[in-house]
């Protein structure tokens, strides 16, 4: 009887297949509702009692192999004879205006710049108009996103052809590929499929359990008990029941719409961070006196977090990364909170999707557990550590970009003071060009009174090459140099100033400058590095690795190579808008320059050196190596002083020549005056009432390029800048961290900018925090000079400082 029962059960469910499953799987794969491989035929799913494992799994390769002859990656949503490279679903021009909030026509033309070879430098000066105007910061996003939109089509690309040499790509797993945004979504898609080994899915897959999970998806009854075939794989109904709920997860989890429901769902939850103490760091730190001293950082830096929760939208950049780092060193343990509301509304949309709550239930909790919770959690770190680290790098840049531009202090004899104990004070001493006059080594007694021989030497020396100014580096010994100095009546007739000396010692044993001074004591090179820092910041400054300057913030928690490609882009664009003159910038300067590299920077160097001065701009491109590319890229900042073309010394481009000639004489100006003093303000006089609009129409140009002329007319010539840095820096009565007490006042310099204070020189070694809160309403930038007050001494080693004011 019972025999007869499963019998008829069977030929009603062989009678389903044959009447329901046609249009089901039609429905299924038109609307990408499962996700999963195309079925095998309906009469061998349901031939026989029980699964046949080995028919299945040749028809499976089978199917695959067709299915890669017969659509080379088709999909039924308009995407037939979609390639590779996605071009028609992944239009770069669409990506880049999605992602970064800008027009189509604006993200079109700013790739159409970029792919003709234009910079950034070029793009911010030179084609204003194209891209809207943007500033230089806005245009390096753009750019950062749209190598981002490069790389992620690349990796699609990749991710496809290996899935078809394994065997692995069908239509709906390519649709749901197709489908993702970024490489987090694509890890989900991705990851389960990328092993060697076979996903649980697959496993189920290859028992021939596919179709039957497919049709208890869509509503059937499905008797698990007859699908048991007494081997290890289907031997009991629970295992039965586990596959297919494996295949029915994978389908889910897969699904296009499923997924853009959990990108929409994401950004509407509220996760929270948090973070506690290890037990392995416990356990380390009573174990430590019979264990060697390892390099991870003091548990007890990280005692804020060792209890610490936040909600995602509220953690600071800096917390993210130093909980990262806590995490790294295994110290921290971190982990996101994900609330149930996500679940529950991902729930209630999937059991819209399909027949089977039950089944749905099942399947959804499955993939939830296994595979988008573990995505939820590493997606919401990658986003919140890409936002830190995007923090951190504008923190780089902009007190890089401020220190680079600071104020030369030109036309000077200047000695340059790297100080020290037990090696002695290292002086170098250089002209108003920079040229190297002199470099020894004195060594100081700061105990001395009176008649120390090296007060002499130095005094005989700086009065020799009649020095104008000292540049003392901030390093160890300075206090005591500065008063050694002061005590010798030294800087009672040479001005003294405080220089950063951040990098100057790793300049010094470069191959750079080993090449500049060849045979010379590094001590000595980095003494004549501080007195350049001086006469030419910028000149001397890009020699260093952006990184070695003591700018940043968690600078060593970014990846290198991101921190420095920035950092180079970030050099490129101060070097290159404040402009150089080719005939006597260094191969370090005209590397950095737009359009430029080491290369073709060697070999202006070279031409100059074989031709002599460069007389023209357009004498650039007589250099072996410069086409006209490189030349439009580089030429509007390289600029040629005293050369029969007065433009060729502004930041006029050459293309724009025959406009700036024009409109010289539609003013009533002559071009041959451009460098007389009087000039900047006759055409200030001539300007006033001029409609820029309607002059740009009959010069036939835009806007932009007639107010780059009308400011490069206004420009006035350099004009020799008065000793500004000569003002005290530190306060005199206070020279050590151990003289230090709270309420105290003292005087200092802001050396770093970070999003949560700002950290003040004030000659005892330690760089002191003025914390946000203790700011005011004050916007303090690099090189302020402050008086503040000390609101906690530096134990261990942390100066807490309030701000009292800036001085002048």
């Amino acid at each position: 009887m019972d025999e007869e029962i499963s019998r008829t059960r069977k030929r009603k469910i062989k009678e389903n297949v044959d009447d329901n499953e046609k249009p089901l799987v039609k429905r299924r794969i038109t609307t990408k509702a499962a996700g999963v491989k195309s079925l095998k035929s309906k009469k061998e799913c349901v031939e026989g009692d029980k699964p046949k494992r080995k028919a299945v799994k040749k028809e499976s390769k089978k199917e695959l192999h067709s299915s890669e002859n017969e659509s080379e990656f088709k999909i039924n949503d308009g995407l037939e004879n979609q390639d590779y490279e996605c071009n028609s679903l992944w239009n770069e021009t669409e990506m880049l205006s999605y992602f970064e909030k800008v027009t189509p026509d604006l993200a079109q033309k700013f790739i159409s710049l970029i792919n003709e070879g234009c910079t950034l430098p070029f793009i911010a000066r030179y084609r204003k108009e194209a891209v809207g105007h943007l500033m230089p910061d806005r245009l390096q996003e753009l750019y950062e996103s749209y190598q981002n939109v490069i790389q992620f089509k690349k990796k699609v690309k990749s991710v496809l052809e290996n899935l078809k040499k394994s065997k692995k790509l069908t239509p709906e797993i390519e649709h749901s590929i197709l489908k993702t945004k970024n490489l987090s979504e694509l890890d989900l898609v991705y990851s389960p499929l990328k092993s060697h080994s076979l996903s649980l899915a697959e496993r189920a897959r290859n028992l021939g359990l596919e179709v039957y999970a497919t049709r208890a998806l869509n509503g059937e009854y499905i008797d698990l008990k007859s699908l048991c075939d007494g081997t290890e794989e289907l031997s009991n109904v629970d295992k039965v029941e586990s596959h297919i709920i494996h295949i029915i997860a994978d389908i889910i989890y897969k699904d296009a719409r499923v997924l853009a429901q959990m990108r929409t769902l994401k950004e509407e939850t509220r996760f929270t961070l948090q973070s506690s103490r290890t037990k392995s760091s416990t356990k380390d730190k009573q174990e430590s006196e019979n264990k060697k001293v390892d390099s991870r950082s003091d548990p007890e830096t990280y005692k804020l977090y060792f209890d610490w929760k936040c909600p995602v939208h509220f953690v600071k950049s800096y917390q993210t990364l130093a909980i990262n780092r806590g995490e790294d060193e295994k110290i921290l343990s971190v982990k996101v909170i994900i609330p149930d509301w996500f679940y529950n509304k991902l729930r209630s949309f999937c059991v819209t999707l399909w027949r089977s709550n039950h089944w749905v239930n099942k399947g959804l909790t499955d993939a939830y557990n296994r595979l988008i919770k573990p995505w939820l959690s590493r997606q919401v770190r990658s986003e919140l550590t890409n936002a830190a680290q995007k923090e951190a790098l504008k923190t780089f840049t902009t007190n890089l970009e401020k220190y680079l531009l600071t104020e030369p202090i030109k036309n000077r004899t200047i000695a340059g003071l790297d100080p020290g104990f037990k090696a002695g004070c290292k002086v170098g001493i250089i002209d108003n060009t920079g040229k190297k006059l002199e470099a020894f080594n004195i060594y100081p007694n700061f105990h001395s009174k009176n008649n120390d021989p090296a007060a002499n030497q130095l005094k005989n020396i700086l009065k020799k090459h009649s020095v104008e100014l000292i540049g003392l580096g901030n390093g160890t010994a300075c206090r005591e140099t500065e008063s050694w100095l002061k005590k010798h009546s030294i800087s009672d007739e040479i001005p003294v100033i405080i220089v950063p000396e951040q990098g100057a010692s790793i300049y010094s044993i470069s191959k750079e400058a080993q090449k500049e001074h060849p045979n010379m004591d590094p001590n000595l090179i980095s003494a004549l590095s501080i007195a350049r820092r001086v006469l030419d910041p910028l000149g001397e400054l890009i020699k260093v690795e952006p990184k070695n300057l003591g700018v940043g913030l968690y600078q060593h928690d970014i990846p290198p190579k991101m921190l420095e490609s920035v950092l180079d882009s970030t050099v490129e664009k101060v070097v290159s808008l404040v402009g150089v003159d080719i005939n006597t910038a260094s191969q370090a300067m005209l590397r950095r320059i737009s359009g430029l590299n080491e290369g073709r920077a060697k070999k202006i160097i070279s031409y100059r050196q074989d031709n002599g001065c460069f007389k023209t701009r357009a004498e650039i491109l007589k250099v072996s190596g410069i086409g006209k590319i490189t030349y439009q890229q580089c030429a509007g900042f390289l600029k040629v002083l005293g050369g029969p073309e007065p433009l060729d010394s502004t930041i006029i481009h050459p293309e724009s020549y025959s406009v700036a000639k024009l409109f010289a004489k539609k003013i009533g100006v002559n071009i041959k005056d451009l460098t007389k003093p009087q000039f900047p303000e006759q055409v200030e006089r001539k300007v006033i009432n001029i409609d820029i609009v309607s002059m740009s129409k009959d010069l036939d140009t835009d806007t932009s390029t007639l107010e780059l002329i009308i400011n490069a007319f206004k420009q006035k010539s350099y004009e020799d800048n008065m000793i500004t840095f000569c003002k005290p820096v530190y306060s005199v009565s206070v020279q050590g961290t151990e003289q230090l007490k709270t309420g105290m006042s003292v005087t200092g310099v802001v050396r770093n900018v970070v999003p949560f204070g700002c950290f003040v020189d004030c000659g005892v070694g330690d760089n002191g925090l003025i914390h946000t809160s203790n700011m005011g309403n004050a916007n303090l930038k690099l090189g302020d000079r402050v008086a503040v007050t000390v609101i906690s001494t530096p134990k261990p080693k942390r100066l807490q400082l309030k701000l009292d004011s800036i001085l002048d």
